[in-house]
Parts: C-alpha cells; structure tokens; sequence
C-alpha cells in the first residue's frame, strides 16, 4: 500500500468508529508508524498497534496543532466521527473560536474545510484513506443479505430524490424512508441516532445515505457497518441503502453476516439526483 509519495512525519487522527482502527492496521501493515491523536473514549485499543498515542480529551486547537509543529508532523489522516457541538462551546480555544467567527455557513462542509485549510497553511499534507482501502468502496448492485422487496425499492428510489436536494446543503447525508415518506434527516446526532429516532416513529422503513458531489474525500467519506445494521434492525428497518462509488463499507464478511441473519437488505444504488 502506499500512502503518499511524500515524505514525513505522518499522524492519524482518530474519531469514534471502527474506520481508525481499520485505517491503523492497514498504515502499521504498510511499515508506518504514526501518532495517533486519539479523540475517542476507547483510546487504548490502539496500543495494540505499538504505535504512539496522543488521547485527546478536550479539543483545543492550539495544543494540537502546537503538537503537530513539535512532532514534525508532515501528513495528516482524519478519521472516525467527531462531534460538530464543539461551535457551541463558549471555552473553545482562540483557533475554534477563529475558524467560526470567520464562516457564514457553519455546515459540516465548511467547518471540516475551514480546519483543513489551516492545517494546510502549517505545511501539513492532508492525506485520503479511500486510496488506502479500496475494497471497502461500495458497488452497484446487490451487496448482501435479502433481495429487497418492491415496496423497499420503492422507498429506495424516492430516498434517493430527497436526498439529492438535500446532500447540496450539507445535511441529510442519511434519511429513513417508510411508504415513500421521509421518517428522519441525519443532521448533527450521526446515523445511528438517526435511525433509532425513525424507529420511534414508523418502526419500519429503509435507510438510504450518500455523499455530497463536492464533499472532500480525504476525511469525510460516509461509513456504514454491522453496527449500522444492528441499529436498524433494532428499529425495524429492512433496507440499507448506499451510494455506489462514495460510501465505505466496514467489514464486509461481518456485514454480510449480520444481513443475513438480521434479514437487512444492502443494496448499491446509483448517484442521488440532483434537483
């Protein structure tokens, strides 16, 4: 596997998830050896790995950058899921603070961008982890577990039209649909709670999720895994939905397992339609 022809001290930063790990093995496998800056409450499952961890408990800005400066910290990898509702708290530190104050739209897109161009500016290439798993891109076409029903395709192709007008305005990366009717946007929660909400409300339906056409490959790829079918199931969904080309399957032999034994439907369906 290669990483970047670059080269240079390497850091992966690693969210909540199973893509961190997943993306650590494969650098490790590969002879990399980076700083893992842990933000994330199970921090001590990456010493396995024998690499150096950083956990990180509060996201300050400073200290982590300052840190990168002092490591000689040359590329970056951003993975897993971080909480946006650090905007909301008044003891940021003065670069979140900075980042904010100087965006008019605070959406997902923005704020990741923002960030990344400041970590650019301290001469830090931002690298992509889509080159380094290949595999995990989902395909078109059936995935695993069930065909899915006419009713759920049904769902499926209307989820898809929504979701095409929606994904430009840098929410709604997931929606649940039940008898052509939207149940639940996926906005700042994830998708796990997403899909919990809807269960409280319809208890049936399919999760569709895709990627906005601009959306930055290098850090902000959607995930979906046995954890997402596990949720579903326990809210009575049938049918996941991901778009081909622009959503990471973790894990496929434990997703297919977990289809098939929860019944859930995985399907690839072709780009959302744009309005």
């Amino acid at each position: 596997m290669r990483v970047s022809s670059k080269k240079g001290n390497l850091a992966l930063v690693a969210g909540d998830g199973d893509l961190p790990l997943v993306i650590l093995k494969n650098l490790v496998a590969s002879g990399e050896s980076p700083v893992v800056y842990a933000i994330r409450s199970d921090w001590q499952d990456i010493e396995a790995y024998g690499v150096s961890v950083i956990p990180v408990k509060d996201i300050n800005l400073v200290k982590i950058f300052g840190s990168f400066l002092f490591r000689r910290i040359k590329r970056l990898l951003l993975a897993g899921y971080v909480s946006k509702t650090v905007i909301y708290d008044d003891s940021a530190d003065r670069e979140i603070k900075g980042i904010v104050a100087g965006l008019d739209d605070r959406n997902d897109h923005a704020l990741l961008g923002a960030v990344i161009d400041r970590v650019e500016k301290l001469g830090i290439s931002v690298l992509g982890y889509d080159s380094i798993l290949p595999d995990m891109i989902a395909s078109e076409g059936h995935i695993a577990g069930p065909e899915p029903s006419p009713s759920d395709l049904a769902d499926v192709d209307y989820g898809r039209t929504v979701l095409g007008r929606l994904l430009p305005l840098s929410f709604g990366q997931s929606l649940v649909v039940c008898r052509r009717s939207v149940v639940a946007v996926e906005a700042m929660e994830g998708t796990d709670e997403t899909v919990r909400r809807a269960g409280g409300i319809s208890g049936a339906g399919v999760l569709v999720k895709g990627m906005r056409a601009d959306q930055d490959r290098r850090y902000d790829i959607p995930v979906v895994g046995r954890k997402t079918l596990e949720s579903m199931s326990e809210s009575g969904l049938s049918c996941l939905a991901v778009e081909a080309g622009n959503v990471l399957i973790m894990d496929r032999e434990k997703l297919s397992e977990a289809a098939s034994r929860l019944g859930i439907s995985v399907i690839g369906v072709a780009s959302c339609p744009s309005s």
